[in-house]
């Protein structure tokens, strides 16, 4: 009996040796194929790399980053290289940017649009996916191994399994091809493919919406810059003019004709206005910079805007505005979509109670020891249907129907903020336009108020205090009145955000940059109140 034992043992050692060769013959170039990709480190974006970082964060040490103009007038052309830049270098960066400019560079440049278009090659490839099942699929199978005498050969295949054939250990290698192809499903992948369509279609709707939103930031942003450097103009008068009044109360008291109190309030006054100018100096930078930064360039570039020569009217009244947002909206869209796709997900969990049916076949051979050899064939036509799954199908159902009156809810909630956006920006709007016309007068009355102060001045008919209060309600009043402007012109680009058009069609207006400029401070660089 032992040496039965032995002689087995022998036998069966020098099989699993044989297959053992031969399987390592097979699998050594399939792991050096397969697995060799996960021991190398895959390359790392030219975008985060060390360069590309701090091409997209530094900026050259010996850059003018507080330019003392932000703002040009309309025409006026960038600053152009005094030498053509050499072969192969790069083009020198552009500082001069109308708004049809800025929102054409942001359009281009704004990482945020490039994750909105990556979003829809995303969904591209999940409805590729979802139509894969429609068509046949074809594996390519195959096993190899060594059982004793008291186990069937392999594992049992698509269509059926290996035969034994004589006694003794099996050896066995069979490689075949497979098909399996789902004829009905009872729209299981129907519902799939129809979902994966409308999520590429709601892709499709935040990319325009992104891209909406993008240019709405730009004109924003691009506003408060013409803004914020308005208010800086308007402070550096009103230095200037502190700083005259200053002087001449000075003059006036060592001349024995002004207290010592007015000469204090002159002070006092020129300090604020100093510090007046700092502070919107610094507004000016951080407009610029948020600009910069919308429109997808390093914040701490050097930009110029072009003033806008417009006073545009408003778009049209309330109800025309909401029935235009009714119709051009893209969430009104988006929102259909969402909730065609919860439908669509209910119509695949109420297919989850029904059987598929499917074909199934297999072509390959075998070979081998004590096992039938040979070519193999063989197809069938399968049914499969679902009879118990713990509560499975029930709770997908019960969700996917929640998640249709969800959506509807949502979509309802989407629907009554585009009301609320369009009436209030159309409210902001027309409450700038008023406040235009009463801070023009309010320039007009406090440019004349301080004209007739500074004549009783020299007349001696007034105190230094009176000039001061003067030239500060002249600030004020220029200011409220560049607030105005530009908040309407902001509330402008809001209608056409909230409306769902594109930026930029208020610098098309009727009037000229004149009803703007003319309430500018006027720049004499000697004035003289005596």
């Amino acid at each position: 009996m032992a040496r039965i034992a032995r002689a087995r043992y022998s036998t069966f050692a020098a099989v699993a040796l044989r297959a053992s060769r031969r399987m390592c013959v097979w699998m050594l170039p399939l792991l050096g194929a397969g697995c060799a990709p996960w021991d190398r480190p895959l390359p790392i974006p030219p975008e985060v790399s060390e360069t590309g970082v701090a091409t997209r964060i530094t900026i050259p040490r010996d850059l003018d980053v507080n330019p003392s103009e932000s703002v040009v007038e309309p025409g006026t052309p960038g600053p152009q290289p005094t030498e053509p830049p050499a072969s192969g270098a790069p083009e020198p960066a552009r500082t001069v940017f109308t708004l049809h400019d800025a929102i054409a560079f942001a359009l281009h440049n704004s990482p945020r649009l490039q994750s909105a278009r990556a979003a829809i090659q995303r969904a591209r490839g999940q409805e590729q996916v979802a139509f894969a099942p429609f068509l046949p699929q074809v594996d390519l199978l195959g096993q190899y191994g060594i059982v004793s005498s008291t186990l069937a050969p392999g594992v049992p295949g698509n269509e059926g399994f290996i035969l034994a054939d004589g006694t003794g250990t099996r050896r066995y290698a069979q490689t075949e091809l497979g098909l399996e192809w789902i004829l009905y499903d009872f729209g299981r992948t129907a519902g799939r493919y129809r979902q994966a369509i409308e999520r590429t279609a709601i892709a499709d709707i935040q990319a325009l919406r992104a891209d909406q939103t993008v240019e709405f930031d730009v004109a924003a942003a691009y506003l408060n810059v013409l803004l914020a450097r308005a208010f800086h103009r308007v402070q550096v008068d009103a230095v200037r003019r502190a700083e005259a009044i200053l002087d001449d109360t000075t003059a006036r008291r060592a001349g024995g004709v002004a207290l010592r109190e007015d000469v204090l309030r002159a002070e006092v006054q020129l300090s604020e206005s100093r510090e007046a100018l700092i502070v919107a100096r610094e507004a000016e930078f951080d407009a610029l910079a948020r600009l910069n930064n919308a429109m997808g360039r390093n914040a701490a570039l050097p930009l110029e805007v072009v003033d806008l020569d417009v006073e545009p009217p408003l778009r049209g009244e309330l109800a025309e505005l909401l029935e235009r947002a009714a119709a051009e909206r893209p969430e009104v869209r988006l929102v259909r979509q969402e909730v065609a796709a919860a439908q669509e997900d209910w119509q695949i969990a109420r297919a989850g109670f029904l059987p598929r049916i499917f074909v199934r076949a297999a072509a390959g051979n075998t070979q081998g020891e004590n096992v039938i050899t040979g070519w193999q064939e063989g197809a069938g036509l399968h049914l499969a249907a679902p009879i118990f799954a713990g509560g499975r199908h029930i709770g997908e159902l019960r969700s996917a129907e929640a998640n249709v009156q969800a959506s509807i809810a949502d979509a309802q909630t989407i629907l009554d903020e585009i009301s609320l956006q369009v009436n209030l920006a159309y409210r902001d709007a027309v409450a700038a336009r008023e406040r235009i016309a009463l801070s023009r007068t309010a320039v007009v009355q406090a440019r004349e108020n301080q004209r007739l102060v500074a004549v009783r001045y020299r007349n001696g008919d007034a105190t230094p205090t009176d000039i001061v209060d003067s030239e500060a309600a002249l600030t004020r009043s220029q200011q409220r009145f560049f607030s105005a402007t530009y908040t309407y012109l902001s509330a402008l680009a809001r209608v056409d955000y909230a409306v769902g058009q594109r930026q930029g069609g208020f610098s098309a207006g009727t009037k000229t940059q004149a009803a703007v400029s003319k309430h500018l401070p006027v720049r004499d660089p000697s004035p003289r109140l005596r």
